[in-house]
């Protein structure tokens, strides 16, 4: 009789059960496009936009609670910046720390905007439980604001690009946690917000990215979410102006966009989610960021915007193996 081995035996368990979710979820997985495109160096004038003064935060960590294989705590630092006054000179995210021992790989969650982040921090905790440290950065004035104009919209972006890179900063900092291995997961906004950071933050060195697209300016004109239209009508109204107007002002205001920055992201360093029937962020605005990405690792759900949370079980699972896969 013939002998199995255990390592074989699990191998063999693990696929079985990929086939088995991949064909009761529905989902397509598409991987790497080749040849893969090259990948620009941001341009000097770039770098220094996302450049700021401050580059080693000490921050105030105080601890939430304690689970068995991981803390959480939420931890705060001043934001430096220089050139523009911020709108939140506080950078604040939760930090759960894995339990497990040595210097392990850490995870700078970007969580969708707005709301209070429930299934977010249930993903956090998932991976923290895996051994992954987790950062998830708070957000709280990234809207379109009747009373501000279109570069008041690009000071929040920009903003939100140093706040996470300074958070990258206090994690690099932390003896138990290992600096060659940061990765970042995006939802949404925060998914968006991933891909620009990727641009300028060569430290993350995977990126896991759901539910997001680009250009900004073509979702915030074309997106049939009652939760865009309703302050773009009002945006309208305040400013009198006619929807292409708008969308001038703008694509000539608006730098910190994630196609603008894609040609800067490695192809190779990005697992994509899209939801093919995604009302919020645009299918086809979800395909042109894929494009400006090089076509990168694709996994397709048949699901809208909201709906996609129903895959959020997969989503955990196919996460936690992303990253053991591109971190380890």
């Amino acid at each position: 009789m013939r002998v199995v081995s255990l390592d074989r035996r699990r191998n063999c368990t693990a696929i079985a059960l990929s086939a088995l979710t991949i064909t009761a979820t529905g989902c397509a997985h598409v991987g790497l496009h080749h040849p893969v495109r090259s990948v620009q160096s941001p341009s000097p004038d770039i770098s220094a936009y996302y450049d700021y003064p401050n580059h080693a935060p000490v921050g105030t960590l105080q601890q939430v609670s304690e689970r068995r294989t991981y803390r959480e705590s939420v931890v705060q630092f001043p934001l430096s910046v220089s050139g523009f006054e911020p709108t939140e000179p506080t950078v604040e995210f939760e930090w759960f720390q894995s339990k497990r021992p040595g210097r392990r790989a850490a995870i700078l969650f970007n969580p969708i905007l707005g709301g209070d982040y429930p299934l977010e921090r249930g993903i956090c905790r998932y991976l923290a439980g895996h051994g992954f440290h987790v950062a998830m950065v708070h957000r709280k004035t990234l809207k379109v604001s009747p009373d501000q104009p279109p570069e008041h919209l690009e000071l929040l972006l920009r903003q939100g690009v140093i706040r996470i890179r300074q958070i990258v900063d206090w994690m690099a900092l932390q003896s138990y946690v290992d600096p060659d291995r940061m990765g970042s997961f995006g939802i949404s906004m925060g998914g968006m917000a991933s891909v620009m950071t990727a641009a300028v933050e060569p430290r993350l060195r995977a990126h896991l990215v759901a539910l997001a697209g680009g250009g900004i300016p073509d979702i915030l004109v074309t997106s049939k979410d009652r939760l865009l239209t309703k302050p773009r009508r009002r945006y309208l109204e305040h400013h009198h102006l006619d929807l292409p107007t708008m969308e001038r002002l703008l694509r000539d205001h608006i730098r910190t966009d994630p196609i603008r920055l894609a040609p800067s992201v490695d192809p190779n360093t990005v697992l994509l989610f899209i939801a093919v029937f995604d009302r919020t962020i645009g299918t086809q605005n979800a395909f042109r960021l894929r494009q400006a990405l090089g076509n990168p690792e694709t996994v397709f759900i048949p699901a809208g915007h909201y709906t996609a949370y129903l895959y959020l079980p997969y989503l955990k699972w196919i996460s936690a193996r992303y990253f053991c896969r591109a971190l380890r």
